[in-house]
């Protein structure tokens, strides 16, 4: 007889407690010794199949999302979204962190001449000045322009001794006179 006919035979178990390393005994109601240490977590085993779709829920109420404020954080900081109403009247307030200086651009065209501004107040009186020199004219060259042509007087000379030129044009013809 082999071993496997036996153990069939009389429900024996395969476990190995003494001497013989495959055959045991039927267990006893002896004392039971301390229970062993837990052995390693087996694999994972499969995924099993989906389960039943649930039923469907209650409508809920619908919520409302409106801006609440938005201020300007300082630079490098994170941006902050916080929500000051309710789940369902949602007030979003941002923080927002200021952006750092960009590079001077370049110096644009001269723009146009605006217009000219109110004439302002009549500013205080100046102090007297020093007494001058009384200027002294002589009247230099004195020239007939052509009729018709604008008169012109220029100064040369240095003060106090100026030389006045003069430019008179010529006047027209007048109407021939009377006969004796």
């Amino acid at each position: 007889m082999n071993n496997e006919y036996l153990i069939r035979k009389y429900n024996l178990d395969f476990t190995p407690r003494c001497c013989c390393p495959n055959i045991t005994g039927p267990t006893g109601g002896g004392v039971v010794g301390p229970t062993g240490p837990t052995g390693a977590t087996g694999p994972t085993g499969e995924i099993g199949p989906t389960g039943p779709t649930g039923p469907t829920g209650e409508t809920g109420t619908a919520a409302t999302i409106t801006v609440g404020t938005t201020t300007t954080g300082e630079a490098g900081s994170e941006a902050i979204v916080t929500n000051s109403g309710t789940l369902e009247a949602a007030v979003l307030d941002f923080v927002i962190p200021q952006g750092i200086t960009g590079p001077t651009g370049e110096i644009g065209p001269t723009g146009a001449t605006g217009p000219t501004g109110e004439i302002g107040p009549t500013g205080p009186t100046g102090p007297t000045g020093e007494a001058g020199e009384t200027p002294t004219f002589t009247i230099g060259t004195v020239t007939t322009g052509a009729p018709g042509a604008e008169a012109s007087a220029t100064i040369t000379g240095t003060s106090p001794n100026l030389v006045l030129n003069l430019v008179i044009p010529q006047g027209p013809t007048g109407p021939t006179g009377a006969t004796p």
